[in-house]
């Protein structure tokens, strides 16, 4: 029997034709933006064979069967944001007057207030940050909650794994989340190694439940860690060795993460137990009484190795927050923005990356605009190159309002780290790119104290003078190919 491949072939086409048809209609229900949806229609329509696979993946801009605590998806979930906010509440504080839109915004979305009564740390390197997690893990009594978007099987890796196993060993209730893209060095011995301890580990895969096999383009981003719902830390660091050395590819790391106690430190349980939820459709069992919920003056408890000492800051309005893509407002760009527009004299952002989206550009250009003295600190040399490029393209927008970019020159820069005049930083996860604005699942801290933005400050001031001031014509003096890797490279960070 004779095989007609041409007929194969015509009707393989146009089953492809027809799908890009169809998917069409869900790109401009989807799609972000205008330019995002006639993007995706065009080349559904006239290129469906790589346009499909590409939209598959990427095209997908909301996170879908993920359940948030307070939507009624679960009676568990549901209940312990009640009892965050009954006991956040209690210790309710407030943002200055200048702030205090970006403080309500984080209210309205989030259903939790800004409290006082809270204390915090800066914690400017790796050493000085594992340092305080590792004590802290050796001082808890009933729990642990640990999550890093990357947990290596490595030096420091085993540090962490060590200490975890002995704190189950005492009877500490011990639950592991790490994101199962970025942690592709942690081996199955070492996981085995934490079952076998009775630590309760996990990956978080985005694609795991049925119907979601594309919904590969999100990422848990997360870094925390809390100990006996007390002790909290969030910032850039992993858990791997790099992000103490710089590993094989830079020769140093430069990275930023803070200590934070008080009754806002509830709020990180209720995120860490959506995670949980999601990855393993179980609610966490901490060991911790149902009462058991930070209130004002926990802050002010002793700590292990008499780190009392060293929180000078107390008493401070402080507030966590989580975004991601299950979101149904993108709450972090909103806070990122309001900040901005709050700042009269010092808007500082330092990110390992700038591929900002429209709403965060015009924020960062008006700041400037205004006269506010604008500065954003970037690496000087890359770890991923499409976010490296990209940054290029916006320096003519940023030298035209009058922001002033610099380039970090020792090692690789990774922290994410925004101070607001002299009263008001904000430390987490989230970089200053499209991704981690639109796509990955994030944690940040507000802290509203002129002590402890002082230390930013300060912090911020050592790294500048490390720094050097970016030449802002780069981009419009280079050669035509370098334009156009950085166009195509902004192009695959197209908004949607």
């Amino acid at each position: 029997m004779e095989i007609h491949w041409h007929w194969i072939a015509s009707f393989l086409l146009a089953v492809i034709q027809l799908t890009g048809w169809v998917l069409i209609p869900k790109a401009l229900f989807i799609a972000r933006t205008p330019q995002a949806a006639v993007g995706w229609s065009l080349a559904l329509l006239f290129l469906p064979v790589f346009a499909i696979p590409l939209f598959l993946v990427f095209g997908e801009s909301r996170f879908s069967g993920y359940t948030k605590a307070g939507d009624g998806g679960n009676a568990g979930l549901d209940a312990m944001l009640v009892r965050a906010w009954s006991s956040m509440s209690a210790a309710r504080g407030g943002f200055s007057e200048k702030y205090a839109d970006a403080a309500l915004l984080v209210e309205k979305l989030r259903g939790l207030p800004v409290t006082g009564g809270n204390s915090a740390r800066l914690l400017v390197n790796g050493t000085a940050t594992f340092d305080a997690i590792f004590a802290a893990i050796d001082a808890a009594r009933h729990s642990v909650l640990v999550q890093f978007f990357i947990i290596s099987d490595d030096q420091l890796g085993n540090r962490l794994k060590d200490r975890l196993i002995a704190a189950a060993g005492r009877g500490v209730k011990i639950y592991v989340l790490y994101d199962s893209v970025g942690s592709k060095q942690i081996t199955l011995p070492y996981l085995e190694a934490l079952r076998r301890a009775g630590v309760r580990i996990q990956g978080f895969v985005t694609n795991r439940q049925l119907g979601m096999n594309f919904q590969i383009n999100f990422r848990n981003h997360r870094k925390l860690v809390l100990a006996d719902h007390e002790a909290a830390f969030l910032g850039g660091l992993n858990a791997a060795d790099e992000y103490l050395t710089g590993g094989a590819k830079f020769d140093s790391w430069r990275d930023t993460h803070m200590e934070l106690r008080g009754p806002a430190v509830s709020a990180l349980r209720v995120n860490f137990a959506e995670d949980w939820f999601y990855a393993t459709e179980e609610l966490i069992d901490d060991g911790l009484p149902i009462d058991n919920w930070p209130a004002a003056g926990v802050a002010d408890r002793p700590r292990p190795n008499n780190q009392s000492s060293i929180f000078h800051h107390q008493s401070l309005p402080a507030v966590v927050f989580a975004s991601g893509p299950a979101d149904r407002c993108n709450g972090c760009l909103s806070v990122f923005a309001t900040v901005i527009q709050a700042a009269k004299r010092r808007l500082w952002l330092a990110s390992p990356y700038f591929v900002p989206d429209s709403v965060l550009r015009q924020a960062l250009t008006q700041a400037a605009l205004r006269g506010v003295d604008t500065r954003v600190l970037l690496p000087s040399r890359p770890d991923h190159l499409l976010p490296w490029w990209s940054a290029f393209s916006y320096y003519p927008a940023m030298r035209d309002a009058g922001v002033k970019i610099y380039r970090y020159l020792p090692g690789f820069m990774h922290q994410k780290v925004l101070l607001a005049d002299d009263d008001l930083a904000l430390v987490g996860s989230v970089n200053a790119d499209y991704r981690s604005l639109m796509l990955n699942f994030e944690l940040t801290a507000a802290v509203n104290d002129r002590a402890f933005a002082a230390d930013v400050h300060q912090m911020l001031e050592r790294d500048f003078a490390s720094a050097r001031a970016e030449n802002m014509n780069l981009f419009d003096e280079a050669d035509w190919w370098f334009r156009l890797r950085v166009k195509l490279a902004q192009l695959s960070s197209m908004e949607q």
